[in-house]
């Protein structure tokens, strides 16, 4: 039998997995937002129901995926628990990366099954196709009746899942900011600097596409350590050198991320073992790493 869904928030998220879910046989029977238009735009795409009111389309739900801020996941779950909206064996999906399963455990008194499904994906816009969350992992945590519910959905859209313990959740997040948030800052950074040097924006973007591209490919072929290029990886003392010269004249700022960075990396070099261990010591001293 074909599950029926719906979304309370009508975000860039649930744009895709609405799509992704009906595309492989699921009903997006409901749409809810605090602004109706934005409920009637996505429904409108399914022939569903929309509204601004939640309790309206929960109840003939098989699966409630709340995709709001998360700083309001809560706080939906509270409401509708208040208003006895929830039956037994619902699944109600959460799709934060920071918060766990256990925000929606006032579902529990319905008998429903709270789930935490994070996509370790960049929802930048609306554009989009149905098969781009084909591949995707899909971090599960919660009990083990809606982990597995959760496995099921996430094969149905042809990604991948990864379980998580409660406890590490928060620290699971933490790390996709480095991955994902930091990189497009310290890649703005780049283009900061390329700025400096005359290049218009769009232009130093270009510029940086191909390096940026095949940095990823590398790393997701060979692993961050073989991807390691520069001139920390080279021990080249006087670039890095000439570098700190260049921020302090150019980019104070960015200074501070510069050595932070580069302490990281001269762990990486040390741990490839391929450096000589004097230029180690020089580096780490232009660096101002302390024993």
């Amino acid at each position: 039998m074909r599950k029926r869904v719906v979304f309370i928030g009508a975000g860039k998220v649930a744009w895709y997995l609405s799509h992704a879910l009906h595309k492989y046989g699921y009903i997006i029977s409901g749409i809810s937002s605090r602004k109706k238009s934005s409920a009637k735009k996505l429904a409108s795409r399914f022939g569903a129901e929309f509204t601004s009111q939640p309790e309206d389309i929960v109840k003939n739900a098989d699966i409630i995926f709340i995709t709001t801020p998360d700083s309001e996941i809560k706080n939906v779950a509270k409401n509708l628990c208040m208003k006895h909206v929830f039956k037994k064996k619902q699944l109600i999906i959460h799709t934060s990366g920071l918060l766990g399963a256990k925000i929606l455990d006032c579902v529990k008194k319905y008998d429903a099954l709270p789930l935490s499904m994070h996509p370790t994906f960049s929802f930048s816009s609306r554009s989009f196709n149905e098969d781009k969350l084909t591949g995707v992992w899909f971090v599960l945590e919660g009990g083990a009746e809606p982990i597995q519910l959760g496995k099921r959905i996430v094969r149905d859209l042809g990604g991948k899942f990864l379980v998580i313990e409660s406890d590490k959740k928060q620290l699971y997040h933490l790390a996709l900011v480095f991955a994902s948030n930091f990189f497009v800052g310290i890649e703005d950074m780049a283009t900061d600097l390329l700025k400096k040097c005359g290049i218009k924006k769009k232009d130093a973007v270009k510029l940086i596409k191909p390096l940026v591209e095949v940095t990823a490919k590398n790393i997701c072929a060979t692993g961050t350590l073989k991807a390691l290029t520069g001139p920390v990886e080279r021990g080249d003392i006087d670039t890095i050198k000439k570098h700190l010269e260049l921020l302090s004249e150019y980019a104070q700022p960015y200074k501070k991320a510069y050595l932070e960075l580069s302490k990281h990396i001269l762990k990486m070099v040390e741990e490839k073992g391929e450096i000589e261990k004097k230029k180690i010591r020089v580096m780490k001293k232009i660096l101002k790493i302390r024993k």
